[in-house]
């Protein structure tokens, strides 16, 4: 067989599949050229399942000559020599887009610099006539018809135009979200779909494009900076099609990203939730890599696990501040209380009953947990929640009474409360265990008897393996033979009965992922730490005393996340007295 070089149409259409996917890669390449033009002002209008796009602009326009050469493959006026490739600053540098739309479409551009003539440059299927004279206001439109009709078997695999639409309006979001510098108004079949103006801050243009409350923060680790929007743990979806990344002001698939962000919100969502979220990136470029996919779609970090830990941090501390509260539960302080000390106090519940059940305790006040963060310089935030506004308090809410011997009924002003006092305390117990286990300081109680666990072998082995690091969160314990584990001591705030489910889940975990590294670690001790927390605390149909129900909503106080238990389970649910008045018909 001979080796063929292949003609120039053959390498269009190649081209063209690589790097237009489906009609919402066009929008996007058309619209990143826009931006690298510098407009500020972009119209998009698409129909038939994108098949036909119009993109139009009032950035810098371009003269006959380069509007000649845009068409051509690998004309680009991004990059010059190789080493630009990583130090780029535009969205756009091979200079394929035009050249693969036009190799696969009827292309039609207009253009025309400021204080210059337009031109109007037209293309079919990759032959292009000289460029003509026209009348145009400054910018540059750029008309695309008949998308894959010289490709049958690409237009076989597009989807239905519902979906190809639905994917062109994600990537215009994307813009919308990565540029709020930049007017973007949508148009498909003569009806205008999105309008958003530019001028806007950050937070109003994501929640104009999501319909989502966000609170706002801001982060560094040391060249990566980071700009978050995030949801309330309460306001989630069921899938994640709501976390919005952008690196170098690009929109990304990025797995490490996505990771980061659930790690930021573990411990406070159920199985099979997912946040919204906008998260934007900076770094020095010559540390990411954008030329890893045809579609740019994906990037390289040169040290992603600095970028993970950045985002992490950065969300992990807007969620701390609990802003969805309203009235700034949280300190007022913008650092993480991710390695914050433990405070010694001997304040514990009123009642003997508890004191029963081992709930007594180290508590942590905020303020000098506060102190304690002096020296953390993992990054700082501003959310957009007021530190000004009076901040609510548990403690301050009347208790009424319990009902069904698990719900607090307690009462504000405006709204009535209803508190489970199982996720509550389940709460308080968790944080407290992690506060202490983090600044190594575990309070722990020895056992008068040994309490006996009967494993299998396998397991047996996977935790005297660990035995230091079981040590580490208050839990010592020995081998008394092949197939049982006698537990010496364990922290002082749970109860015996947590330990043996504990202990068989360190042991499917570390045997599974024991090799993981540090992070992994911490995340398999706060799991563990709820499932102590959870067999540990007070629960669903015990009686309580008003003063016993008093003193949780106080401790409650203590941690900014007191409103979900550490399995993402909501502590509370409130119904303002306003709404209760409207259903009994007391007012309109």
């Amino acid at each position: 067989m001979e080796i063929e070089v292949l003609a120039p149409d053959v390498i269009d259409q190649i081209a063209a599949g690589e790097v237009l996917e489906r009609p919402a890669n066009l929008v996007k390449e058309l619209i990143e050229n826009s931006l690298d033009a510098g407009a500020d002002e972009i119209e998009v209008e698409f129909d038939q399942g994108g098949r036909a796009v119009t993109v139009s602009d009032n950035g810098r326009g371009m003269t006959p000559e380069n509007l000649q050469r845009a068409p051509l493959r690998h004309a680009t006026s991004k990059i010059r020599l190789s080493q630009d490739l990583f130090r780029l600053s535009t969205f756009g540098f091979r200079g394929e887009a035009l050249s693969s739309v036009a190799g696969v479409s009827e292309l039609s551009i207009v253009s025309r610099p400021q204080g210059a003539e337009g031109y109007r440059l037209d293309g079919n299927f990759g032959q292009f006539a000289e460029p003509a004279a026209v009348s145009a206001k400054p910018g540059t439109e750029v008309r695309v018809r008949d998308l894959f009709a010289n490709v049958p078997a690409r237009l076989a695999f597009m989807k239905s135009e519902s979906v190809e639409h639905t994917q062109i309006k994600n990537v215009l979001k994307a813009f919308a979200l990565a540029r709020e510098d930049v007017s973007i108004r949508a148009r498909s079949k003569g009806e205008l779909l999105f309008h958003w103006p530019k001028g806007v801050s950050f937070t109003e243009r994501a929640t104009q494009v999501l319909q989502t409350r966000f609170y706002q923060g801001q982060g560094e680790l040391g060249s990566v900076r980071v700009e978050a929007l995030v949801s309330s743990p309460q306001d989630t979806q069921a899938v994640n099609r709501n976390m919005w990344f952008f690196v170098q002001g690009r929109w990304v698939q990025d797995r490490s990203l996505n990771a980061a962000v659930l790690e930021a919100y573990r411990n406070l969502l159920m199985h099979g939730e997912f946040p919204s979220v906008v998260i934007r990136v900076r770094l020095a470029p010559e540390d990411v890599d954008v030329n890893v996919h045809p579609t740019k779609a994906q990037v390289k970090f040169r040290e992603p696990q600095t970028v993970f830990r950045a985002v992490s941090r950065t969300i992990r501390s807007i969620l701390e501040k609990a802003p969805w509260l309203g009235e700034g539960v949280a300190p007022d302080s913008g650092e993480t209380l991710l390695n914050s000390e433990p405070v010694p106090t001997t304040e514990k519940f009123a009642a003997p009953e508890f004191d029963q059940l081992q709930y007594s305790h180290k508590v942590f006040p905020i303020a000098q947990v506060r102190e304690s963060l002096a020296s953390y310089k993992a990054g700082s935030t501003d959310t957009t929640a007021a530190d000004t506004k009076p901040r609510f308090r548990w403690a301050d809410l009347q208790v009424v009474g319990q009902v069904h011997l698990t719900y607090i009924v307690a009462q504000s002003a405006e709204s009535l409360y209803l508190i489970d006092q199982h996720a509550s305390h389940e709460r308080v117990v968790f944080e407290r265990l992690m506060a202490s286990f983090r600044a190594g300081q575990m309070d722990i109680q020895n056992l008068l008897l040994p309490l006996v666990i009967d494993l299998p072998e396998a397991d047996i082995q996977t935790l005297m393996r660990e035995k230091n690091a079981l040590e580490k969160i208050g839990l010592i314990v020995d081998r008394m033979g092949p197939q049982s584990l006698a537990v010496q001591a364990i922290p002082s705030l749970i109860s015996e009965n947590s330990v043996a489910e504990a202990l068989k889940k360190a042991a499917y975990e570390l045997g599974e992922h024991g090799g993981d590294g540090p992070a992994a670690l911490e995340r398999l001790i706060g799991d563990l730490f709820a499932t102590m927390a959870c067999h540990s605390v007070v629960r669903a149909g015990q009686p309580l005393s008003v003063e016993q129900m008093h003193q949780l909503l106080k401790q409650m106080d203590e941690f900014p996340l007191s409103s979900f238990c550490p399995h993402g389970r909501p502590v509370f649910t409130q119904k303002r007295f306003q709404e209760i008045e409207r259903e009994f018909g007391r007012i309109n």
